[in-house]
């Protein structure tokens, strides 16, 4: 790689004299450290951009597996309730012939897990889904099957179900819990895929269109400065910004931008430990940044 390569910054050889192992513990890091040391970032900031693009990666899969989890827990328990209320001779048969739904049994049925529910409902009482309430689920009404999960919101007439799987369909307990059970991997499967893509390549996407606008503001003071770390700097930052947010989401504090407001200010507050003291060669090296460890 040349000398004059936007992802090379100067030290970097010092770190890859230790190796793959040095790699990992540093990747490792990655995970904890950018909640509280600057001197991670500063460090991370003289590396080349690659490791840090890395890292977010595997950043990503880690919380994507955390969040697809959280869905498989909650398909997995409104199941149960399902096979609950069967046991007690509560859930209802269902047959749906001639596209029309009948069910023998009281309605509203609604199972509620998190932000995940299954309804049956073929009253009128029900309509659609309350997509701010929840996430994931199923509607059965007299005409139609409402889908909601991370690929947004589906209508599907009942009369298609008579047309592709027969006329009538009879729903009993053997039959309700191997659907639900289908629908539960398929969803899940689509959940990962679909949250994986949001917490990769949006979030990357967006994070450099960030850097862009901050790296530009920071040039008008600081000549030369290449992107590089300024992208590095802003990747790591992520990091804290998602413990917090799901740390306020815990406690019901979430509004628009809350994502955008935490990650600009984390990163600028950063960014000012991280250049400090920064010498940039512009004669030898324009887009190479050499930034001292001391503080």
């Amino acid at each position: 790689m040349g000398e004059n390569s936007i992802l090379q910054t100067t030290g970097y050889e010092n770190e890859e004299n230790g190796g793959c192992s040095s790699w990992l513990i540093f990747t490792a890091k990655g995970f904890i450290f950018p909640c509280g040391s600057a001197s991670f970032y500063k460090t991370a900031s003289k590396k080349y951009l690659i490791s840090a693009v890395v890292f977010f990666l595997l950043f990503a899969i880690v919380i994507t597996s955390v969040s697809t989890l959280q869905v498989f827990v909650a398909m997995s328990g409104i199941g149960d309730e399902i096979q609950g209320t069967y046991d007690r001779g509560e859930f209802p048969t269902i047959v749906i012939e001639d596209g029309i739904a009948q069910v023998d049994g009281p309605q509203p049925l609604i199972f509620e897990e998190n932000r995940n529910i299954f309804a049956i409902d073929t009253t009128g009482g029900m309509k659609e889904i309350d997509t701010r309430s929840y996430s994931q689920g199923i509607l059965l009404t007299r005409t139609e099957i409402h889908l909601v999960n991370e690929d947004g919101y589906e209508v599907f007439p009942l009369i298609d179900l008579n047309e592709g799987f027969g006329n009538p369909i009879v729903v009993d307990k053997a039959q309700a819990l191997t659907l639900w059970k289908t629908i539960s991997l398929w969803t899940t499967i689509l959940a990962f895929l679909a949250i994986l893509i949001w917490n990769s390549l949006i979030r990357f996407v967006y994070i450099m269109l960030l850097g862009l606008v901050i790296w530009g503001i920071v040039s008008i003071k600081q000549k030369g400065i290449a992107f590089s770390p300024i992208l590095i700097t802003g990747i790591y930052a992520n990091v804290p910004v998602i413990y917090l947010r799901f740390t306020l989401k815990l406690v019901n504090i979430s509004f628009f931008c809350l994502y955008t407001i935490l990650l600009v200010a984390i990163w600028v507050l950063v960014l000012r430990v991280v250049l400090r003291n920064t010498d940039v060669d512009k004669a030898d090296n324009p887009v190479a940044i050499s930034i001292s460890l001391e503080e």
